[in-house]
């Protein structure tokens, strides 16, 4: 009994190993559907080339094993020459789901909702955006220069971020949030500065106490980066149509809509 028990151990243990492998990227796709994805960050970022993962440890503890769903618009598989938009959502709780931006998004983009992106420390939320980027350009035609980041609260500091740390985004549509700060309060703007080309909309509501970033969001990007637009209500998703109005402020000032 001992042994078949330890049998039965063994094989559970090898079938959860292989649960965990990354998904292939020759595997099926689906329109109009949740796919869920497991990819991997294999390459550990350096300390100090992610400003905040300021250890060696928080480095190392951003690789590993991660997950997305994906969503394909209607049209995708039938037009295969064709790229397209794409938006990566991030949820202050994890497992980001489109909400009140899936009328907006669903058929027009696609969707990237990162699954163990959530408040908490940076390690894991960096590591789910980083895996699920580098996986998802390679399985997926994506439209250059025309890929956004969204998310609430932690969600939209986290996505003031990565629009950072992969080339190719065009903004961030950070939903109650502005960027993230240190231990002292000091709000870190990373190379936002120096990315003249990422735009930033905010989109908070009339209650939320967190418009007192506003100010300072405004004073270091300037008018012709940041948009601000106000919707009645607290600390919250955005309503549809505010995030469609940011949605279209971005894709109307974005250089890529110039050239």
């Amino acid at each position: 009994m001992k042994f078949a028990a330890a049998i039965c151990l063994v094989l559970a243990a090898s079938i959860a190993a292989r649960a965990e492998e990354a998904t292939p990227l020759g595997a099926g796709l689906r329109e109009e559907a949740n796919l869920w994805v497991t990819c991997a960050l294999r390459e550990t970022p350096r300390p100090g080339e992610i400003p905040v993962l300021r250890w060696k440890r928080d480095c190392e503890d951003a690789t590993g094993i991660y997950h997305y769903k994906l969503w394909l618009p209607h049209g995708y598989l039938a037009q295969p020459h064709r790229r397209w938009p794409c938006v990566f959502i991030a949820s202050p709780f994890g497992n980001a789901r489109m909400g009140n931006m899936a009328e907006r998004l669903k058929k027009t983009h696609v969707v990237v909702m990162l699954v163990e992106s959530r408040n908490g420390p940076w390690p894991p939320t960096i590591g789910n955006f980083l895996a699920a980027h580098d996986d998802v350009v390679k399985r997926i035609r994506i439209q250059k220069g025309r890929k956004i980041a969204t998310g609430l609260s932690g969600g939209a500091r986290a996505s003031s971020v990565f629009v950072q740390l992969r080339p190719g985004f065009s903004g961030a549509i950070l939903q109650g949030a502005g960027v993230p700060s240190d231990e002292t309060g000091r709000f870190y703007f990373y190379d936002l500065l120096r990315q003249k080309s990422i735009l930033i909309a905010m989109v908070i509501g009339r209650n939320d106490p967190r418009r007192s970033e506003i100010p300072e969001m405004e004073r270091q990007l300037g008018p012709e980066r940041f948009g601000v637009l106000l919707f009645p209500g607290g600390h919250q998703w955005a309503p549809a149509d505010s995030f469609a109005k940011a949605l279209v402020w971005i894709e109307s000032h974005a250089r890529w809509s110039k050239s």
